[in-house]
């Protein structure tokens, strides 16, 4: 039999606690950061800012971990604490599967609930990443087209793309007014708008901003009517999203076999064969 001290399972509790206390503490996002240090050298000429913002921009990006966080809107989160989360739900993990084996007297039943408490805990840091990016995409998705309606229209009626830009932000809401509004102040601060506009699809890492970005972009640099193309990228992202609705809407089926076999099914051959039973136990 494993002895283990009550003590030290305390210990790793408070520990862990203060590990997951400790990381949720906002640190400056890199988004604060690099806009600071594009605000120190506002003075600088039009190239020397271009060149600085650009030696800014290449670090933001320092690794996968750092993507993720960046794309679910979670800036004031660096990797070392998203690491220390890890740790800390894990040490949590840990004494709770302590606790399950003492419960089940240390038998293969409550090593085994104590393992996969113990992954719960660990991987529970990554599945909330995981939901704050999927929600925040999904966002963007529904946002997406009524900002660029306003947009085409702002633009078709004479603003200039800067000027319909700001007054599209300014009636956007949720993740995607946030983003925009730092396009535009990196667009503020000197950055051309082409770069500013590729930086923020490779910061959402989201295919229908990616679309529009590549769209607006190629427009600008062709010379084409912007207004028409705004106006068919709100149509072309409309499309997308009722097509999505309806392959959602086509794995609820699928969705449903389980719970069905599980409840209902089990639920209905009690009632077709219930009464039959009781009738032949009671004829015997």
């Amino acid at each position: 039999m494993m002895l283990v001290s009550p003590y030290t399972v305390a210990g790793c509790g408070a520990l862990s606690a203060f590990l997951i206390a400790f990381s949720a503490f906002p640190a400056q996002s890199p988004m604060a950061a690099r806009l600071k240090k594009m605000e120190r050298v506002s003075e600088k000429s039009v190239s020397q800012r271009v060149m600085i913002i650009e030696r800014i921009v290449t670090k933001e990006h320092n690794s996968r971990l750092q993507q993720r966080l960046i794309e679910a809107g979670w800036y004031g989160v660096t990797p070392l604490a998203m690491t220390m989360r890890g740790v800390g739900s894990l040490g949590i993990g840990l004494v709770a599967a302590l606790t399950m084996m003492f419960f089940f007297d240390n038998n293969i039943l409550g090593v085994l609930t104590g393992a996969f408490t113990a992954l719960v805990g660990w991987r529970m840091p990554s599945i909330m990443l995981s939901r704050a990016l999927k929600a925040r995409k999904e966002s963007m998705q529904r946002a997406l087209p009524d900002f660029l309606d306003l947009l085409g229209s702002t633009v078709q009626a004479g603003l200039a793309l800067n000027a319909a830009l700001v007054q599209a932000v300014d009636a956007t809401e949720g993740a995607l007014r946030d983003e925009l509004t730092s396009l535009l102040a990196e667009i503020r601060l000197g950055r051309p708008r082409a770069d500013a506009f590729n930086a923020l699809a490779e910061r959402v890492n989201e295919e229908s901003v990616t679309t529009m970005v590549t769209a607006i972009v190629q427009a600008e640099r062709l010379g084409s009517n912007l207004s028409d193309v705004l106006r068919e990228l709100a149509k072309e992202t409309r499309d997308r999203r009722w097509l999505r609705a309806e392959e959602r809407a086509a794995h609820l089926p699928v969705k449903m076999l389980l719970p069905m076999a599980l409840f209902m099914i089990p639920s209905l051959y009690l009632m077709i064969f219930g009464p039959v039973v009781a009738r032949v136990l009671m004829n015997k």
